[in-house]
């Protein structure tokens, strides 16, 4: 995938950053009276606990040789880095119990493909997104004239059956004229069979369309789905140098290199 594609899906980004920058404001203030435990803890130790269940490739996985790999893994150690802290993974924990060790105090942050919660901001605190997994529009590499969802009247759209991208495609087929959606088991197969020409776009997840070859993607996320950090509530000083740290990656490309190590094929 091409910097250009990946470059696309900054906007969306950019909007959750700027409501996940806005709800943790709102948690700084709240508590700035109340120390900050959390953040005084790995000051003193050096060390920054992370929480993740290490069965999710690209993100998180266990080699042959029974290291700990991927995406989030190389994300953790840069953090660690720039806020000068060892970092120490408290893996595999299950995705379900993910909240419970931090709730607890087994780990200071939860680093593991995890989508941002509304529902969860009263007991934890999120950082900037890192990545968005959402549904995106793939077309065939080098072919003009479908830019985003609204140009594909009276085209074939592949999607993976009964995902986000399944749903809003049918709903965009209501009011798009001639659009005909047809589904797949997975996203390869959606993606195969738009570069055998037999659909005009897909609409799949990030991650599967920046692992395509001969594809690109177009316009912005149509399902948006943010990575995050996650913390408790009160680590309001880790929440802050977390989120300087994750701003400065993003500026100096370091969250671009890791997108295209572990997910892109070109």
């Amino acid at each position: 995938m091409t910097k250009s594609s990946i470059s696309n899906l900054k906007p969306s980004v950019a909007h959750w950053t700027l409501f996940v920058v806005h709800c943790s404001l709102l948690v700084a203030l709240a508590a700035c009276a109340r120390p900050d435990v959390t953040w005084d803890r790995v000051c003193e130790s050096g060390v920054l606990r992370v929480g993740m269940d290490a069965g999710f490739p690209p993100f998180e996985t266990i080699a042959a040789d029974g290291t700990l790999v991927g995406f989030d893994v190389d994300l953790a150690r840069e953090l660690g880095r720039r806020l000068s802290v060892d970092v120490q993974f408290v893996a595999n924990l299950p995705y379900d119990g993910l909240y419970d060790a931090l709730a607890v105090g087994r780990v200071d942050v939860v680093i593991s493909a995890l989508v941002v919660s509304p529902a969860r901001m009263d007991d934890f605190a999120y950082s900037i997104p890192y990545f968005d997994a959402g549904q995106v529009l793939v077309v065939r590499e080098g072919e003009s004239g479908i830019e985003e969802m609204a140009d594909l009247s009276g085209c074939t759209l592949a999607v993976e059956f009964g995902t986000q991208g399944d749903l809003e495609a049918r709903k965009r087929a209501r009011r798009l004229p001639g659009l005909a959606v047809v589904p797949y088991q997975t996203a390869a197969e959606a993606l195969a069979a738009l570069a055998a020409g037999e659909a005009d776009a897909a609409l799949v997840d990030h991650v599967s369309a920046l692992a395509a070859t001969g594809l690109v993607i177009v316009g912005d996320p149509v399902v948006e789905e943010p990575y995050a950090v996650a913390m408790r509530h009160d680590s309001r000083h880790l929440l802050r140098a977390i989120n300087d740290a994750l701003a400065e990656m993003e500026v100096d490309g370091t969250i671009e290199a890791l997108i295209e190590r572990w997910m892109s094929t070109q």
